[in-house]
């Protein structure tokens, strides 16, 4: 994808990028260029904030589990706290930021002085820099095409037809297979006599699955900008958040104890569109906290088979589920 100029946005990322690893001045023009509307969908920005999030996920994974560990120690010209904000917003998303408050400090600029302190403190090489602008290339045309996570390809959670399921250990409940797990309890939740989810716990981690027929209303992006609204108006704090199943939410919620005490519950709530369906999990406990490290409730709900041509409920669009078999 070019600009007017015949230059493409990757190239002119590529160009930014060997200037910061060479501890060169970049030219105020060159930021000027990378800022206006000559960039078809790939533009430089989203590169270098994909490069950014790479970067940010890896030192996650290393061990810098928390937004303070994870973000640069420094950047010139970018007050500590808007440092904090700009890495918690990177984590969450390849996007630009949704919130007006960002926009202050999302400029071009900063992401260029952002993406500079982190190379510096990894002490990234040439030829490391040249992999990290490929890998986020690749991240935002995967993103641009709507196939971040590839479901159905590399990835579930599965359609019946996607997949082979004659070797594979699955729970059947009707609407949904779900795969074994050591130690995991499974329990139906029942409504008006009708199972219409189920609750997975292994440990001090919940899941719960539901399954649903997809229509104009019942989409995950639409199901989740509904889930945002309705966590707000309950005085809940709630983010949108990218990880190994794609966009999910992350939120506080509140709630009373038994013996009437108001706290605040953690959970996090995956989503995924299918031919014809939309499966949700709601994640709590352990493994809805924050650097929890807990990977089940993903590779659950990413394993999890959905049959969409299993009965509806007389409810509305959940798919119906049975008592388990297997």
């Amino acid at each position: 994808m070019a600009n007017h100029g015949g230059e493409t946005a990757e190239a002119h990322a590529a160009r930014i990028i060997r200037e910061i690893i060479e501890g060169e001045v970049i030219n105020p023009r060159i930021l000027a260029e990378s800022e206006d509307d000559r960039w078809d969908h790939l533009t430089p920005k989203m590169i270098l904030v994909a490069a950014i999030q790479i970067v940010l996920r890896n030192r996650w994974n290393n061990g810098l589990s928390t937004v303070d560990q994870a973000a640069p120690r420094f950047v010139e010209s970018v007050p500590a706290r808007d440092i904090l904000s700009m890495t918690e917003m990177f984590l969450g998303g390849v996007s630009g930021p949704s919130d007006e408050r960002h926009f202050r400090y999302f400029t071009f600029p900063n992401v260029v002085k952002f993406l500079s302190a982190l190379l510096g403190e990894e002490s990234v090489s040439r030829e490391s820099a040249d992999d990290l602008l490929s890998a986020a290339v690749e991240l935002c045309r995967e993103s641009l095409q709507g196939d971040t996570t590839r479901r159905g390809v590399e990835s579930g959670p599965w359609d019946i037809e996607e997949i082979d399921i004659s070797d594979l250990d699955l729970i059947d409940m009707g609407g949904i297979r779900i795969p074994v797990s050591a130690g995991m309890e499974v329990h139906p939740i029942e409504t008006g006599g009708e199972i219409l989810a189920v609750t997975l716990v292994q440990g001090d981690t919940a899941l719960q699955l539901q399954a649903f027929r997809a229509n104009s209303s019942v989409f995950w992006d639409a199901v989740r900008a509904d889930m945002i609204i309705g966590i707000r108006d309950q005085g809940g704090e709630v983010k949108e958040w990218t990880d190994r199943a794609g966009i999910e939410i992350r939120a506080s919620v509140p709630r009373l104890t038994e013996s009437g005490q108001p706290v605040t519950r953690d959970i996090r709530v995956l989503g995924s569109d299918g031919p014809g369906w939309m499966l949700r999990a709601i994640v709590s406990g352990h493994g809805a906290v924050s650097g929890s490290g807990n990977v089940w409730a993903y590779e659950t709900f990413l394993a999890t088979v959905v049959v969409s041509g299993y009965a509806s409920s007389r409810m509305g669009d959940v798919i119906r589920l049975c008592s388990p078999v297997g």
